[in-house]
């Protein structure tokens, strides 16, 4: 332990500044969600709102860097309005940092005051960066044949401010030590939103207010549980990145510096919030980006990948055939498995969920259980249709909160199984986005019109595609989609290609690699789209990529 804090002390004297900026990144989250919570936000009156509106453009302005890196701490807050309700629109906090800055780099671009000289602060654009404005377009051509143009229009400047977020990150990160700058501050947010998202739980099992939008399933600083999955997923390949970073720089598997104790507790914080979400999209990304991090962190290329760079179908074909290092597989699949089975034992120890996560990770077969109560010397089959036909059997469904209840009123406890009825909302979602895509296959339906033509869930949230290309089709057509395709397929391949050039030595290509599984894999079944961190990956894939080049 006096080791572990004499290495954070050292830090702290090599790094005072950013230390101060990583801790004010923390302690404004906290507040930021602790006022959401109990009314403070948002903002009452204007004037508060424009004091705090004239702070940040002051910071801006005079400090850039500086509010980029708050900025980055802030993209997590999804769930948290600046704006008074008398404005009529929803402010967050990473929306009004992106409009100050932008506006205070323009201003400082005129009057001929950049941060850097002019060849160094701007980014070298290349026909990639087209791609994200074609999608921007696409929204607006989209908006003009939909049925709801006004609402569509809206949505499109809404997907532009996204699109901003994107070339905003590509002139501030341009460089594998520009990603190192910035890291600490995404990192130190999502420690806060781990810890939250627990705390959720446990208020949620005590009985308290636990500001849920679905009782039971943390949604954390998101609006919905899946959201805060496709984000701790993310979380998820950053660290084990960062695992791959030290562990190259070690001669040794295993990692005695305070970074890694870090990265350590982080990452069982971060599979205890991947399981309390119950998100089984979430689930199968976090095993994808897992599985991945097992293949690439512990490749080792081998000379010959040199004798065919420039042929990408070359270096793919190494890739593959390239023989695993399995002593330190299974040390670090041994790693991750004992850190999954504490958290596991964890939720289950403080009680912290009320869904049986082994039935939940069954259910993604396409079968749930359920549990009912019966009539004493009544039972049901053990695999029914759907809720309608327990009434012939004398038997309802309960919640897991009712059992104990159920029993003493002298009821028979029984746990049967049904179609998950996910699958069939889904499959009816997919049949009704088909249809619309085949009618309007070339300019989409406008972004929106999307929730009017699928309807709304349960709770009167509007329904969304339930995949971000099938939703990003539908809102900007087929210049947007292709244009998304395109620039996914463009740093899958690159990332790839450079990889296996590096000889698998480079960690921010692993982080890319990670990356990019962490956000497609959970949103092929889900439309996160609009998640600001999506859009901040793409600005700083495409500018590592590019730096390779």
């Amino acid at each position: 332990m006096e080791k572990y804090l004499k290495q954070l002390l050292d830090l702290f004297e090599k790094n005072a500044i950013k230390t101060y900026l990583i801790l004010a990144n923390v302690i404004l989250a906290c507040f930021a969600i602790w006022f959401a919570n109990v009314g403070f936000l948002p903002f009452k009156n204007a004037g508060d709102f424009g004091f705090f509106v004239v702070l940040c453009a002051l910071l801006a302005l005079y400090r850039p860097g500086w509010a980029f890196t708050l900025f980055i701490g802030s993209l997590a807050l999804e769930n948290i309005n600046l704006a008074p309700v008398a404005f009529g629109v929803q402010i967050r906090p990473f929306q009004l940092l992106l409009t100050v800055l932008i506006l205070a780099l323009l201003g400082r671009y005129l009057t001929k005051k950049m941060p850097a000289p002019k060849g160094e602060f701007w980014p070298k654009w290349t026909w990639i960066d087209l791609l994200p404005v074609l999608f921007v377009v696409g929204g607006f051509v989209s908006a003009l044949a939909s049925v709801n143009k006004g609402m569509s229009f809206k949505q499109a400047i809404v997907a532009a401010s996204f699109v901003g977020i994107y070339f905003l990150t590509r002139i501030f990160v341009q460089s594998f030590e520009d990603l190192k700058r910035i890291a600490p501050f995404f990192l130190s947010t999502g420690v806060v939103v781990c810890l939250y998202a627990i705390w959720q739980n446990l208020a949620f099992s005590y009985g308290w207010n636990s500001f849920e939008v679905m009782p039971g399933r943390p949604n954390g600083t998101f609006v919905e549980a899946d959201w805060l999955g496709v984000y701790i997923v993310f979380l998820l390949a950053i660290v084990l990145s960062m695992f791959h970073l030290l562990r190259k720089k070690s001669s040794i598997m295993s990692c005695q510096s305070s970074s890694c104790v870090f990265l350590y507790v982080f990452l069982f914080l971060i599979f205890i919030t991947l399981f309390l979400t119950v998100s089984r999209s979430a689930w199968i990304g976090a095993v994808i980006v897992i599985f991945g991090y097992l293949k690439l962190a512990l490749f080792y290329g081998k000379s010959d990948s040199q004798k065919v760079a420039g042929k990408f179908w070359g270096n793919f074909w190494i890739l593959m055939k390239q023989k695993w290092n399995w002593i330190g597989w299974l040390l670090e699949f041994g790693k991750i498995f004992l850190i999954v089975l504490v958290a596991v034992g964890f939720i289950y120890i403080f009680k912290l969920t009320s869904f049986q996560l082994g039935q939940r990770a069954q259910s993604t077969g396409g079968l749930q259980k359920i549990t009912i109560s019966c009539e004493i010397g009544k039972s049901a089959p053990e695999k029914i249709a759907k809720i309608e036909e327990l009434e012939a059997y004398s038997c309802k469904y309960i919640n897991l909160e009712d059992i104990d209840r159920e029993m003493l009123s002298g009821r028979v406890i029984q746990e049967v199984s049904r179609p998950d009825p996910n699958v069939g909302i889904r499959a009816s979602i997919y049949r009704v986005v088909f249809e619309q895509i085949k009618s309007h296959p070339v300019l989409g339906t406008g972004w929106g019109s999307i929730s009017e033509i699928l309807g709304n869930d349960s709770r009167g949230a509007g329904l969304n595609a339930s995949n971000l290309f099938l939703e990003v089709w539908l809102g900007s057509g087929l210049i947007g989609f292709l244009s998304l395709v395109i620039l996914f397929g463009y740093i899958f391949v690159f990332s790839i290609f450079s990889f296996v050039k590096s000889k698998g030595e480079n960690f921010d290509l692993v982080f890319v690699m990670l990356g990019l599984f962490a956000i497609i894999i959970p949103n092929l079944f889900n439309s996160g789209i609009f998640l600001g961190f999506v859009w901040v990956f793409l600005g700083v894939a495409v500018g590592l990529l590019l730096n390779k080049e």
